[in-house]
């Protein structure tokens, strides 16, 4: 084999309309549980059709036995066969393949397919493609799912790249099962009976999962090859005042952030799943607009949360690397047109202040320089300021924003201001309290964010800086700069 540059599955599926669902964040146990679901769907229709994965096999020796019943979701009785499994793996020397008797495609070790656990099935009822990774664009880890054939198509094509440069003598059997089972729109209830798999796997933490299934490389594989990200998770939410922390390096600080690290990964899992399965629900047309309206809801605030930890999670890799890691990450600068960012986003964010019963209101000149910063992280944590001061000013307030140019900076400034005619005093929230380094609480409200100190920092990070004005009884007044583009 030479050594072709292939695109990676992930970076084939999001290359056009239509795209993926797209899953921030999903750790090992959102993708298990994912696949586990999958692999019952395969079950209940017989275990007819093909099964491809990889870097190693996702499907148990035990499913390979005498076929279910097919009543529980329909097939085309003229197309039932059962196909030898693929497996795409690392060329790694036959007596260690860990599952025999499979169609086995070699990978290059540089092959971007190494890094990406992937699950495709073609059956008579349906077709589905999952992948593990990071997203193309944003570098941010996560999952894409879809049972859309177009999806799947570039999929099956990304693949038989593969196969037509690593093992051409199978290129003709990968094609003949390509005639043998064309890609259609599955019906709902393949939706429906998936959503019901994934729910019921993230609610049996405590039992037996559907599958048993092997982790794609050991932890100490995983980050010894994992390659060095450009950008975090996005961040999403900043905010209040607390101690300066203390140096990355003490001992007290590493573990602090480990255990951040895995109790974001622990609150995000359920929500990811929760979110995948409203959006499946929503893809539905016969859905009544009162259930929309619900199931619309809750996807907003899924995705809201799982952002707010994300920021959390870009805090701890910028202010306390995990060990090993000399420095913090840095972010890629590069030049944004601010005017537009903040235009794009300005319907959001005054969503989110009218929902918390205020009202935002921005001021934009009619010519303002483009700014240099990172563009991702900087949309989002300029919503986790939004939906800091959403979250902690009194109900009726009136946040204004403005852009103003500032010398060789940009300036984006948000000035609180309490209701008028109140009494200010009963307004006033209480002082926020240190969780550690990182972290404050909101007594009045329970809301958790990022102390003053690491807000500071990652808008450092970002390329500018941050500063709070406390105003008696008023409000406040938060400045954001940064460096214009010259």
């Amino acid at each position: 084999m030479n050594s072709r540059r292939f695109l990676s599955l992930l970076e084939a599926l999001w290359a056009e309309l239509p795209l993926p669902e797209w899953l921030p964040g999903a750790g090992g146990r959102v993708w298990q549980q994912a696949v586990a679901a999958l692999l019952r769907l395969w079950q209940e229709v017989g275990q007819f059709g093909v099964v491809i994965g990889g870097p190693v096999p996702w499907w148990p020796f035990w499913m390979i036995g005498d076929p279910p019943s097919l009543e529980a979701l329909p097939c085309r009785p003229g197309e039932l066969a059962r196909e030898t499994p693929w497996l795409f793996t690392p060329n790694w020397p036959p007596e260690s393949i860990p599952a025999p008797g499979h169609t086995v495609i070699p990978l290059l070790p540089q092959d971007p397919l190494v890094e990406e656990p992937f699950l495709l099935l073609l059956t008579p009822a349906f077709a589905v493609i999952a992948v593990q990774g990071y997203h193309p664009h944003t570098r941010q880890r996560g999952m894409m799912l879809s049972f859309e054939p177009e999806v799947v198509r570039r999929a099956w094509q990304n693949l038989e790249e593969r196969v037509q440069q690593s093992k051409p003598e199978q290129l003709a059997a990968w094609r003949e099962l390509a005639l043998h089972y064309p890609l259609t729109k599955p019906p709902g209830r393949v939706l429906a009976r998936f959503s019901s798999f994934l729910l019921l796997g993230s609610l049996a933490e405590a039992g037996s999962p559907p599958a048993r299934l092997p982790p794609a490389r050991t932890e100490g594989e995983s980050r010894a090859a994992r390659p060095r990200e450009k950008s975090q998770k996005p961040p999403s939410a900043v905010a209040e005042n607390t101690r300066t922390p203390a140096a990355p390096s003490s001992q007290s600080s590493l573990s602090e952030a480990e255990l951040l690290r895995a109790l974001i990964h622990e609150i995000q899992t359920p929500l990811s799943t929760i979110r995948t399965l409203a959006s499946l629900i929503l893809k539905r047309q016969d859905l009544p607009p009162r259930v929309r309206e619900y199931v619309e809801k809750i996807d907003r605030e899924c995705t809201e949360q799982i952002n707010r930890f994300s920021l959390f999670f870009q805090a701890t890799e910028t202010v306390m690397p995990p060990a090993g890691k000399g420095e913090g990450r840095r972010l890629q600068l590069e030049p944004i047109a601010l005017v537009d960012l903040v235009r794009q986003n300005l319907p959001r964010w005054q969503d989110q202040v009218e929902r918390r019963g205020s009202r935002l209101e921005l001021e934009i000149p009619a010519e303002l320089p483009d700014v240099v910063s990172d563009p991702k992280a900087l949309e989002a944590v300029l919503f986790g300021i939004i939906d800091r001061l959403a979250r902690s000013t009194p109900a009726g307030s009136h946040i204004r924003a403005q852009l103003l140019s500032a010398g060789e900076l940009v300036k984006l400034q948000f000035q609180v201001n309490t209701p008028e005619g109140s009494d200010t005093s009963s307004l006033e929230l209480k002082s926020p309290q240190a969780i550690g380094q990182l972290l404050v609480v909101q007594p009045d409200t329970g809301a958790i964010s990022l102390s003053l100190p690491v807000a500071q920092t990652l808008f450092r990070a970002l390329g500018g800086y941050l500063t709070v004005r406390h105003r008696a009884r008023q409000g406040e007044i938060l400045n954001i700069y940064l460096p214009r583009q010259l």
